[in-house]
C-alpha cells in the first residue's frame, strides 16, 4: 500500500511541475555602446525572455556573434545563465572588441567604414547567432537577428 502511494506520490508531482513549454524569446533590446577608448571598445545588449514554467533551467547566449558596420568581431563571451522559474527575465549579452583587433580586421574597408560612423556619430551593430535554452533533458534554440544603430557620444 505504502509503495502504491508512494508511486502515485512521485506520478503526481513529476507531471505537475514539469516543463510545459519553453521560455519565449521576446526580442534583443537596449544596444548600447558602453565605453570607447583607444584600446577597447564595449557593447552590450539585452536579450529579453518569459519562462512560464514553474522550474527554471539555463541559457547559453555563447552562439552570439557580433558585427560591427557588416564586420564581424567574435562571439559572446558568457557563462550559462540562470533561467527564473514563472517570470520574465534579460540576458545581458556584452562583448569587448580591442580596437587593434578592430583596424586588423579589415583596414582599409573597417577605417572607411569607421570614419564615416565618427562623422554621422553612429555604429551599425547586429548581433546573429543561436542561444541555447537547457532544462532536465529538454534542449531548445533560439535564433537571434537584431541590428541597430548605436549614437557615438563624443
Amino acid at each position: 500500500m505504502i509503495k502504491k502511494l508512494t508511486l502515485l506520490l512521485f506520478i503526481i508531482a513529476s507531471t505537475s511541475c514539469g516543463i510545459k513549454q519553453k521560455p519565449k524569446f521576446i526580442k534583443v533590446d537596449s544596444i548600447k555602446l558602453i565605453n570607447a577608448n583607444p584600446t577597447k571598445i564595449t557593447l552590450s545588449a539585452n536579450a529579453l525572455f518569459n519562462n512560464p514554467n514553474l522550474i527554471g533551467g539555463r541559457l547559453n547566449p555563447a552562439g552570439v556573434l557580433v558585427y560591427v558596420n557588416d564586420i564581424s568581431f567574435g562571439k559572446i563571451e558568457t557563462e550559462d545563465f540562470k533561467v527564473p522559474a514563472n517570470d520574465n527575465f534579460t540576458v545581458p549579452l556584452k562583448i569587448e572588441l580591442k580596437t587593434k583587433d578592430l583596424l586588423n580586421k579589415d583596414p582599409n574597408g573597417f577605417l572607411n567604414g569607421l570614419l564615416n560612423s565618427v562623422l554621422n556619430r553612429s555604429l551599425k551593430v547586429r548581433y546573429e547567432g543561436v542561444i541555447q535554452f537547457k532544462s532536465f533533458g529538454i534542449n531548445h534554440s533560439y535564433l537571434i537577428n537584431k541590428t541597430e544603430t548605436v549614437k557615438i557620444k563624443l
